[in-house]
């Protein structure tokens, strides 16, 4: 079950969610709450607080209202008055008068004596025998006190300290009365002792009532001095606290101070009396304690429902993930053990890797299935522009409906050869991906532009030959926007892939008997780009408007002239021979034009032979490489420049200086291919702009020299170093290819497996294998 548990990481993902939000929800709950408590038990207590300190500063103002009339009428009782201000007086005068103010003070529960001080007589009287015996120096004690308490005031509470080391713990308050007319160091004195406990009793009661023994209240002078009855906190509170307090000019505060279990709340109220401040410190921990135990049993039942929920959350992850099991299941028998692997991650990656290769074998399935309809439809098209007139119109809507074909049933029609000039250049040389994004471009832009004039089916018959039938939506004769969308196909293929094409457009034509026709009147309009050149469109008005019957006689002409200069060695005269030939020649329909320019060739090449027969030196002219050379040109521009490169190779072999200019220059020639061979971009026109000659005359003059042209030459330089590379250094086969100089693969390998009768990596095997060999 455990070993279940963990490869449903799904399964756990969900449980540790629902647990995780469930977690966060219960403390973001509890923190709240008991932080919400927290600060209402803080305000509570603060408010019992206020409360408290509200009864001493009562019980403050009330003794000195008591103290106040007591004083008052001691002070001009007449009995006490003589005792006061009398120069003179004897003990047994004023006996009876000194036993009454002890019946005073005996009957009071506050007073803790009564001090009379003549100054007259600088004599102390008291109802406190020891104080005025002075038999422990209280008096100077005393004294000492009265003279540390600057600006003493009379009608106000002094706090006095006699005995004792604690500096908050007091012996008793006097509570002075004297003229105001004399220095009040200098005069007589009725002095009221209160008793500390009288005050510190009923805080205490107070204290008791509201606080525990760990609180306590104390009073702070105007001087920042502290003082309680028996609780010694005051002596250690922290110096800043005790500034705090004193500078604050509130009249209630409330604060914290501590840390830990040393942790205290302040309270302090002013009380307005003698500029006396009231501060309650209390616990902090005391005050919470209820808090903490509502807050133990929160932690209990938070511990508890957690528990509950974890159960709650894997019996709901369980119910849904139920789905996601069966899912697993249903899948995991449809793939072999490699593609379980996913269930490493969790089991959506497993469901999505098992989606994304069942989505990949239906896409694999779909292309193969599209390629297969392409490969079937194009076999038919293909029948039908070869199945002449065999085709009837039911077959025709029979193929058009079985197989789908992008054609319409009825016409008009229309039909166009397109062809790729230069084609061993452009695309023999190109890399196969670059082959096939052209075929694609080509393709796919003649349709996009076509489909605009009807419906386009586009098939590649072989031999640089690619079809078009197009069912046009137009009548027949509204040929023109046809041939606009052609032409604009012809620079858009020129302009982004610099693939100049050539186009042969059939007549149109409204029955699809008459398909097989049309495709062979195209097939014949392409001839004539032997005539018309590149990049052109060729249409029946365009041939018929140019070509013209053959003239027997000024071909004769023509002719006889030419050899005559040839045997003359007059190349000069030969040229313009050439030029007139091909004048006369590109104006004649093709079959004549082929006929004229195979029997032109016939006559120079016979001439020459026969003209070897007899010479010392032979003319070195392949003969039959000649032929071929003529065979393979696409143009008529193309034949007559290479009988023009003939006159001029005759005109340079009959003079030895040229012979000797010609070796110099392809030495200079071979130097700048050795040096620049790893170049790719490095060609016969490169080396033109260098020498500053045209192309067409460094490249005779070249193979002139070596029997070779500057292309052959150069490939079999790169091919040395390739094979140098592949023996003698440890690196890939595209390093050895970019190092020799060429940047297309597959042309690479064609002229090498040519060369050397294998690939470059099998050849580097066989050297591993026997390195002897």
């Amino acid at each position: 079950m455990l070993i279940s548990f963990r490869s449903r990481k799904y399964l756990q993902r969900i449980l540790w969610s629902l647990i995780a939000f469930i977690v966060a929800i219960l403390c973001v709950f509890a923190s709240t709450l008991y932080w919400n408590m927290k600060s209402s038990t803080l305000r509570i207590q603060t408010e019992a607080n206020r409360k408290v300190l509200a009864q001493v500063k009562y019980n403050v103002e009330y003794m000195d209202e008591i103290l106040k009339n007591l004083m008052m009428s001691l002070y001009f009782d007449n009995e006490v008055i003589p005792i006061l201000y009398s120069k003179t007086f004897s003990y047994e005068d004023i006996a009876i008068k000194l036993a009454k103010l002890d019946k005073v003070a005996d009957s009071s529960t506050y007073l803790y004596s009564i001090i009379l001080y003549n100054c007259y007589t600088d004599t102390y009287l008291s109802t406190n025998r020891k104080f005025q015996d002075n038999l422990n120096g209280e008096i100077e004690r005393f004294e000492m006190q009265l003279g540390n308490k600057s600006n003493l005031q009379k009608m106000r509470l002094v706090p006095m300290k006699i005995t004792g080391d604690s500096q908050a713990a007091i012996d008793f308050f006097s509570y002075m009365m004297y003229d105001d007319k004399a220095n009040q160091t200098e005069q007589s004195k009725l002095i009221l002792n209160v008793k500390p406990e009288w005050i510190f009793n009923n805080i205490k009661v107070i204290n008791d009532l509201a606080y525990d023994k760990s609180s306590s209240v104390l009073l702070m002078d105007g001087n920042g001095s502290l003082y309680s009855n028996d609780n010694r906190l005051a002596d250690y509170l922290p110096d800043r606290i005790n500034e705090r307090i004193q500078n604050s000019e509130a009249e209630f505060e409330t604060f914290t101070y501590g840390r830990g279990d040393n942790k205290s709340i302040v309270t302090v109220m002013s009380l307005g009396k003698y500029n006396w401040k009231a501060i309650s410190i209390q616990s902090y921990d005391y005050a919470f304690r209820e808090l903490y135990g509502v807050r133990n049993m929160l932690i209990i039942v938070t511990a508890l429902f957690l528990l509950l929920s974890a159960i709650i959350a894997l019996i709901i992850s369980t119910r849904l993930y139920r789905p996601v099991d069966t899912m697993v299941r249903q899948v995991r028998g449809a793939f072999p053990p490699e593609a379980k692997s996913g269930l490493q991650k969790d089991e959506w990656s497993y469901l999505a890797a098992s989606y994304a290769s069942m989505a990949d074998k239906a896409d694999s399935a779909e292309r193969q299935h599209t390629r297969n309809r392409k490969i079937i439809e194009d076999f038919h098209i293909r029948s039908i522009l070869s199945r002449g007139s065999g085709l009837t119109e039911e077959r025709f809507r029979q193929l058009l409906e079985e197989y789908q074909l992008p054609l319409d049933a009825e016409g008009p029609f229309l039909i166009g050869i397109c062809k790729i000039d230069q084609f061993e250049q452009s695309m023999l040389q190109a890399s196969t991906e670059e082959q096939r994004i052209y075929r694609f471009a080509l393709g796919n832009i003649t349709d996009e532009l076509l489909s605009r004039h009807g419906k386009p089916a586009w098939i590649e018959m072989g031999d640089n030959q690619f079809v078009f039938i197009v069912s046009l939506s137009r009548p027949a004769n509204a040929i023109e926007p046809i041939k606009a969308a052609i032409s604009e196909m012809q620079a858009v293929i020129q302009s982004y892939y610099k693939l100049s094409t050539t186009v042969s457009l059939a007549r149109p034509f409204e029955s699809c008997t008459e398909i097989a026709g049309a495709y062979l009147e195209a097939q014949q309009l392409m001839q004539y780009r032997m005539l018309l050149g590149s990049s052109v469109l060729i249409t029946a008005d365009l041939v018929k408007a140019e070509e013209r019957h053959e003239d027997l006689h000024q071909a004769t002409h023509i002719e006889k002239l030419m050899t005559e200069h040839l045997r003359m060695g007059n190349s000069t005269e030969l040229a313009k021979d050439f030029d007139s030939y091909f004048a006369y020649a590109s104006i004649l329909t093709y079959t004549q034009f082929m006929n004229a320019v195979m029997h032109m060739t016939v006559t120079v090449t016979k001439t020459i032979s026969e003209m070897n027969e007899h010479r010392l030196r032979p003319l070195e002219i392949d003969i039959r490489a000649f032929h071929q050379e003529v065979l393979k040109q696409e143009t008529a521009e193309e034949i007559k420049a290479l009988f023009q490169s003939l006159a001029l190779q005759l005109s340079e072999q009959d003079n030895p200086a040229e012979a000797e200019k010609a070796d110099i220059l392809a030495r200079t020639m071979k130097d700048m291919i050795a040096e620049n061979s790893m170049d790719p971009d490095f060609s016969l026109h490169g080396m033109a702009q260098l020498l500053k000659m045209s192309s067409a005359y460094i490249g005779r003059q070249f193979k002139q020299s070596t029997g070779m042209t500057v292309t052959e030459y150069l490939n079999d330089f790169r091919l040395e170093r390739a094979l140098e590379l592949l023996e003698t250094k440890d690196i890939t086969i595209n390093e050895v290819m970019e190092q020799a100089g060429y940047r297309s693969q597959s042309y690479f390998f064609k002229l090498f497996k040519s060369k050397y009768g294998t690939s470059p990596k099998n050849y580097r095997l066989r050297k591993v294998i026997a390195p002897d060999k």
